[in-house]
This record gives structure tokens, C-alpha cells and sequence, in this order.
């Protein structure tokens, strides 16, 4: 993933996209007593040097008047009425219309009325020279008496800061020094009744500051936040942002373009981004501002380079450096390996739940809260007996789920790996029963108790009278092999009285010698030969057991031979009687399968004092013997 994020920044760095800087669209329209109602004026301002004499009126909208008349109409400049001095050379008044600094006007569309009917008077539409537009000057006519231009038109290829609609008193030209007034009809009248102006603006809107994590190169995920603050002359229309180079967003202010500058001087706008929406890897990000003639000024690029990805889930967990179901008796130390990140973006939390029993995913209840850690990084310590929710009763199964967070805190739950395994402290108790077979070597089988953890290993002691015993023997299972005539402590001097005592041991590691279950054993020693009865040998031929035995030749007859063995868990005995020749004899004894022979008791049949000729032979059985 490293080299591909690197690869990725590698292409976007070396990829065209906006430059910054400015560019122009030219120009916006401003209208004034336009539209439908209310028609209103906001640009075109009025302006008077000689109020005595000369009056201005706004009437927006109205309809338009012509000819002669004592009333006007629209945005209106005319000499007053009814006085008994003249007007002064010079006095002008009317309304002018100006663009913004560093703007100009280009066009204007206008219906207007330019009256007058007295030597002197100038109405006209002049420039920021003073100037009169081609068309738009109204001078006294002596030949016919008056002046009238009126209707729609429109003037273009203009370059001009100002204009004005104005009534001007110049008697010089008609070899006067002052204008005379009318006394109940307007002598000289000038009127706009509807106008749009078009201004061209040629200076750039500006980004006084963009700032916010969208607008700081770093590695990012999530929704990012910034702020871009603007300016314009003509005030800013819009705000937007690009992402490589492609418009992602975009917010208009409120403009009123019955103004000379319709927009907003300055603009704080705060834009959200998405970043789940982008691909993972780098991305240039640029903020843009547009003035009201649709000026663009884009901002410098900022790299970001975008990191959604959820860590995957970690492996190789442990506990108590074993593996999953594992039973412990001290807190659980859960341990794992964490999968490989990029170095600017480590893994930074990890973040875990406990919960009761065997679990394949997290259940709904039965859990602890969610437990977050910044360190260690690679594992926890879990402690069923000091947390919250289990406490009160701490031994038995858990499930403990892990999943990681990266620095820039993407994670997901559903990545999460989980270990369960068992939690036991107390040890098991004393066995149920405590039972042996054989006359030694002994078989010791231990029942077992309930208990929570598997029982998975015995343990006991061995003593011959208070004081001689054996050391504490472990072995796996739950039964064990004890033969005096073999064991260090006893074999000098086997036969005798033994007190067993043994107790279990759990998966957990638990066990107590208080817990124990005691056993007697009375170890003697086998038969002696009869003098004039032997037993050669026992020798097992599956099915049959074959019994072999030589006799004093005193003796004759018979001899039963009877084969003690278990079966089942139970005691059976077979029996056959073989003459006895020549001292001799041999008997082959049939045996069910299975069938474990304990001892061999050969009687001789024609003797009154039978028990001197009885004889006795143990048959001890190893682990695949007879």
C-alpha cells in the first residue's frame, strides 16, 4: 500500500491541473427601474449644484412623459417652476451611475426623455468627460423652438467610469448668460425611465485565506472542513472547490444586481468534503472565489493524501502464549501480530471487547464495555475476576475480540479477530472414587468429579506407616500404576499396609492435595510352590491360556487348574482338569477376547490335605502384557 499511495502522489504531482491564479468572464449587467414590480433604482444616484433652481425626482417605475408637462417621470432632472430669477450659468443637476474601482461601463440600454423648450438648456447623457453620448444631447432649436429625444436605445463599445442623465444650463451657446424657467410647463427636462448598464471588471476577486484541515496537506480520512474568506470590487458571487481539477462544490452568495456592485465585498464560506467519495491515495485540493462579472481567482493547490481503509483484522492471537481454547488461572494476557501499514499511517489504537462463553461473533449481551488502549499495540491483559460484568462469578469460558484503529482513526468492528479459551482458579475437587486392580503392580483409577475445566492429570503420594513415602508422582490421565516391588522408597521390604492418596489436576493448571480421595492396599506376597505341586509357567496363546506344571510322583490323578481374570470391569474364572503322567502335566485353558488373567490355582484332586498341595501364581499384566 506504501508504494502505492507514493506512486499515486508521484502522478497527481506530475499532473496539469488548475493554475492558480485569475481569470476573466468580463462583465454583469445592472438595471434600474426594470423588471417586474417592485421596479427599483439602486445605482444611479442624483446630484444637484443649484437646488434653487433646478429639482431632481425619482418616480421609479412610472410611466414615461412627453412633450410639454408640469410633471415628470422615472429618474428625473428639471428646472423648477414658477420662479422669478433666472438660472445661473453652470447649474446642472441630474443622475449618474458609476462602476465599481477599477471597473467600466460598456453598454447601457436606456428609455429616456431628453425635453427642452428654452434657449440655454442642454438636457443629455454624458461620460465621465462630461462628453455626450452620439445621439444623446437635446440643444435649443431657435428655428423650431424646442427639443425632444425620447424611447429605447442602447450604446455600446463604451469606456467609461461614470454616467449621467443631467439637465445643464449653458446660455453661451445661444449668446445668453442664464436659463430662463417655465412658470407652469417644465422648460427643460431630462428622464430615465428604465435603464441597464453593463460594466466590465478587470480586477481580479482575491482569497484573503483559506484555512481548515481540507486546506492542510496531510493524510486524511473521513469528512474534512475549511473555510475560504474572498473579496471582490464588484463583491463575490461565488465560492467554490475543485478536486483535481474538477468543480466539487460550489456556494453563491446574495447578489443584487440593481447595485453597481452587486455582491458581497468579502465572503467567509466553509466547505465539507467527503473523502469516502475519492479514491484512496493523493489528491490536489484548490478553493476558488468569482466576482459578480464572473471572475475566477483560483487559490494555490494543496496535496491530501486520502486514507479510508479500515486496518485488516490482527493474527496469530494467543493467550497466555498458548492457543485458542486454552484454560488459564492467572489474568489473560492476549497477545497477536498486527498486519503490515503504511509508516504514515500506524496502527494508533486498538480497541477490544471480552465476552462470555465460546463465541463466533459479538453477541448482542454478556459482554464487558468496549475497551480501548493507545499502548501496547500488539496486546492486552484481560482479567475476568476484576471486570465489571464478571466478577461476581469469573471462572468459566470467554471470547475476546480485537480490532485495530490507524492513526487517523479509520476502524471497523467487523475487522475484528477474536481467541477464546477457559478461566479457572479453584482446583478441582476430591476425586468421586478411588479404586485398584491387580495385586502388584496396582491399576489406581480415580473418579471423576464435576468440574469445570477439563481434569487432565493425577497426582498422589504413596506411604508405607507415617513416615516412609513416596515423593508427589504427576502423571497424565486419571490412573496411575503403583507397584511396591518396584517403587525406591518400599522395594527393600515391598509387603505390607500403603495408604494412597491422590488428587486431580485440571487444563487450568490447578490442584490441591486437600482435595485428595485415600486408598488402603495390603501388598502380600504371592503363594508359595507346593513341594509336590508346580507351576512351570503361564503362557498366553490367544484364544487360550496355556497352563504348564510339574507334580511329586507321589502324586497321581488330577489336578483342576483354575484362571481367575477380569472382563468388563469384572471378575470371572474358568477351570479345566488335566491328569497328571510321569510327573507332568499341561492344561490349555480357552479365554474370551479381552480377558485379563489375574492368577492361576492349580488343586490336585486324591490328596486329603489339599491345601499343601495348592498352588498359587500371580499373572501381572504391563500395558500390552497378559
Amino acid at each position: 500500500m506504501r508504494r502505492a499511495l507514493r506512486a499515486a502522489a508521484a502522478m497527481v504531482c506530475a499532473a496539469v491541473l488548475l493554475t492558480p491564479g485569475s481569470s476573466f468572464a468580463g462583465s454583469y449587467q445592472v438595471s434600474a427601474c426594470t423588471g417586474s414590480a417592485p421596479s427599483v433604482n439602486n445605482s444611479w444616484l442624483p446630484f444637484n449644484t443649484n437646488t434653487t433652481h433646478l429639482e431632481t425626482a425619482a418616480k421609479c417605475p412610472s410611466s414615461g412623459i412627453t412633450g410639454f408637462s408640469r410633471e415628470t417621470s422615472g429618474l428625473a432632472a428639471a428646472d423648477v417652476l414658477g420662479l422669478s430669477t433666472n438660472t445661473p450659468e453652470g447649474a446642472v443637476a441630474g443622475w449618474t451611475v458609476a462602476a465599481p474601482r477599477g471597473g467600466a461601463i460598456t453598454a447601457i440600454s436606456i428609455e429616456r426623455d431628453l425635453f427642452n423648450d428654452g434657449p440655454g438648456w442642454l438636457p443629455q447623457i454624458v461620460d465621465d468627460t462630461g462628453a455626450p453620448l452620439p445621439g444623446e444631447v437635446c440643444p435649443y432649436n431657435n428655428q423650431n423652438g424646442g427639443c425632444e429625444t425620447s424611447g429605447l436605445t442602447t450604446h455600446t463599445g463604451l469606456d467609461t467610469t461614470s454616467l449621467s442623465i443631467e439637465v445643464l444650463c449653458s446660455p453661451a451657446s445661444e449668446g445668453l448668460t442664464e436659463c430662463g424657467g417655465g412658470m407652469f410647463l417644465h422648460s427643460a427636462r431630462a428622464e430615465l425611465n428604465s435603464a441597464t448598464v453593463t460594466i466590465s471588471d478587470n480586477q481580479p476577486p482575491q482569497i484573503t485565506s483559506s484555512s481548515g484541515a481540507l486546506f492542510t496537506a496531510a493524510l486524511v480520512r473521513g469528512t474534512l472542513s475549511g473555510t475560504v474568506d474572498g473579496s471582490a470590487t464588484s463583491g463575490v458571487q461565488y465560492a467554490r472547490l475543485y478536486v483535481d481539477g474538477a468543480q466539487v462544490a460550489q456556494q453563491q452568495l446574495a447578489c443584487d444586481f440593481t447595485q453597481p456592485a452587486p455582491c458581497p465585498a468579502t465572503s467567509s464560506n466553509q466547505f465539507n468534503l467527503d473523502t469516502t467519495t475519492l479514491a484512496n491515495g493523493p489528491h490536489q485540493i484548490q478553493a476558488a472565489v468569482v466576482d459578480a462579472a464572473g471572475n475566477q481567482t483560483l487559490g494555490s493547490p494543496v496535496q491530501i493524501i486520502v486514507d479510508n481503509t479500515n486496518p485488516a483484522a490482527p493474527s496469530d492471537l494467543l493467550v497466555n502464549g498458548k492457543g485458542a481454547g486454552a484454560w488459564i488461572n492467572t489474568p489473560a494476557t492476549i497477545s497477536w501480530t498486527n498486519p503490515s501499514r503504511p509508516e504514515n499511517d500506524p496502527i494508533g489504537q486498538i480497541n477490544w471487547i471480552a465476552c462470555a462463553g465460546d463465541q463466533a461473533s459479538i453477541p448482542t449481551s454478556g459482554c464487558e464495555a468496549p475497551q480501548h488502549q493507545a499502548s501496547p499495540l500488539s496486546s492486552l491483559t484481560f482479567s475476568p475476576s476484576q471486570a465489571p460484568e464478571f466478577a461476581g462469578q469469573p471462572q468459566g469460558s470467554y471470547t475476546v475480540f480485537v480490532w485495530l484503529q490507524d492513526a487517523l482513526g479509520n476502524t471497523s468492528q467487523a475487522n475484528a479477530a477474536a481467541i477464546s479459551f477457559g478461566f479457572q482458579t479453584s482446583p478441582p475437587p476430591a476425586p468421586t472414587s478411588i479404586t485398584a486392580k491387580g495385586a502388584g503392580p496396582y491399576t489406581i483409577t480415580l473418579g471423576a468429579p464435576s468440574h469445570l475445566a477439563p481434569l487432565t492429570a493425577t497426582s498422589w503420594i504413596a506411604c508405607k506407616g507415617p513416615t516412609s513415602c513416596t515423593p508427589t508422582q504427576t502423571g497424565p490421565g486419571l490412573s496411575f500404576s503403583f507397584d511396591p516391588n518396584h517403587t525406591p522408597q518400599f522395594q527393600r521390604s515391598p509387603y505390607g499396609s500403603y495408604t494412597i492418596r491422590a488428587w486431580l489436576q485440571d487444563a487450568a493448571g490447578n490442584a490441591s492435595p486437600a482435595n485428595s480421595a485415600i486408598l488402603a492396599i495390603t501388598h502380600s506376597r504371592p503363594g508359595k510352590a507346593s513341594p509336590h505341586l508346580h507351576i512351570l509357567s503361564v503362557t498366553r496363546t490367544r484364544p487360550a491360556l496355556r497352563v504348564r506344571g510339574a507334580a511329586a510322583k507321589t502324586l497321581i490323578g488330577h489336578v483342576t487348574i483354575v484362571v481367575h481374570y477380569t472382563l468388563g470391569g469384572r471378575s470371572h474364572s474358568a477351570q479345566k482338569t488335566a491328569r497328571v503322567a510321569h510327573g507332568k502335566w499341561t492344561a490349555m485353558i480357552g479365554l474370551p477376547v479381552g480377558a485379563r488373567t489375574t492368577r492361576v490355582t492349580v488343586v490336585h484332586h486324591a490328596t486329603k490335605a489339599w491345601l499343601s498341595q495348592t498352588v498359587t501364581r500371580y499373572v501381572h499384566h504391563g500395558r500390552g502384557g497378559r
